[in-house]
């Protein structure tokens, strides 16, 4: 990523540079520091001859964001993650103690911003930690659009191991075009394109519409495969209303008939909205959903329930949530999965709990 680094900091240090927002040691002193400290446990009843699984795990997390000096600022984050027991060897996964998730250098004009570095990203394809470089700009009214590439990607979860940083698509990594106009009220239009050499390329469009009596997504991608034999194609349908503070969602996920979402996957996604969603990007999937939430004297309930059928099979999922704040900085939250899957022995079903304090 040498070469991306060295057109990076010449952009940033390029042109005539604003007025400082603040002193160096001024921004330093100022910087926002946030940390959590998790703790996490979760077991699994398995049908058939798999053993039951489940682990418990602690998790420390601690962020640092310098103030800005002339338009720049630099972010910094670590992770460590310990598994304390295991019900069977292996249930906790790779044993990876800490990450430096977050290392990066941002410069930010009233024409465009820079980050270079290991980064968060929330993309529709392109999800958790990379190490990118990443231009985004609002020149145009209304509209913003982002450019970036990535060569290596992390996972940095408070209640699964972690993931070390890896190469993907051998190095030659992957690139972004991402739009989105929000021109009209209530209205979000989003065409995107990714590029990973050797891999595939996709490209689709996201519509989102909402306004104070409901809300629609509408969204289709497809690609063009160079691995696989057959390139892939995905769609997405989704409606939602909020009825005397339940809110509603009912959706429809369909895949290509003989690749699924095919390469798409890859780098991060926003469309399974289960928990686990086994089976949402295989090859000929259909999958429904419907999801509730709501509010009860600061309960937050969530109850999702939705099947998949997929070439002659099908399973169903059930996921339940409840989250409540015992104070304005430590949380409780508890899932439970149930999956029922194709073949009877293949069923399971989870049950988790989360608390953790924040600031």
């Amino acid at each position: 990523m040498n070469k991306f680094s060295l057109i990076a900091t010449s952009l940033i240090f390029a042109g005539n540079l604003v007025a400082a927002d603040s002193s160096f040691d001024e921004a330093i002193k100022s910087g926002i520091v946030s940390a959590d400290v998790t703790l996490y446990g979760e077991r699994q009843s398995n049908s058939g001859v798999t053993p039951d699984a489940g682990f418990t795990s602690g998790s420390i997390g601690l962020s640092y964001e310098t103030g800005v000096y002339y338009g720049i600022k630099a972010d910094v984050g670590f992770r460590a993650n310990h598994d304390f027991s295991e019900v069977e060897n292996g249930d906790y996964g790779e044993d990876i103690k800490s990450i430096l998730h977050t290392a990066n250098i941002s410069y930010t004009n009233k024409y465009f911003n820079l980050t270079v570095g290991r980064q968060e990203i929330d993309l529709e394809w392109m999800g958790d930690f990379h190490e990118a470089v990443v231009l985004g700009t609002n020149v145009i009214p209304d509209t913003s659009v982002v450019l970036g590439y990535s060569n290596r990607i992390a996972v940095a979860d408070v209640d699964a191991a972690l993931e070390d940083f890896t190469k993907f698509n051998n190095d030659d990594g992957a690139y972004v075009f991402d739009v989105k106009y929000e021109g009209i009220k209530g209205l979000v239009i989003n065409p995107y394109y990714y590029n990973a050499d050797n891999i595939a390329s996709w490209y689709g469009l996201k519509v989102d519409y909402d306004n104070d009596i409901f809300g629609i997504t509408l969204h289709g991608a497809k690609s063009n495969e160079d691995v696989l034999l057959n390139d892939a194609d995905i769609y997405h349908l989704e409606g939602r209303t909020n009825i005397a503070g339940l809110n509603l969602s009912l959706g429809y996920i369909s895949t290509d008939n003989n690749s699924g979402a095919g390469s798409m996957t890859s780098i991060g996604d926003n469309i399974n909205p289960f928990e686990d969603g086994n089976q949402v990007y295989e090859a000929d999937a259909d999958t429904t959903y419907l999801n509730l939430s709501y509010d009860l004297n600061g309960f937050e309930l969530g109850a999702l329930y939705g099947k998949t059928d997929y070439s002659t099979n099908k399973e169903k999922e059930l996921n339940l949530t409840v989250d409540y704040s015992l104070t304005d900085n430590l949380t409780l939250g508890a899932l439970y999965v149930d999956v029922d899957a194709e073949n009877s022995a293949d069923d399971y079903n989870r049950v988790a709990l989360t608390l953790q304090y924040s600031f």
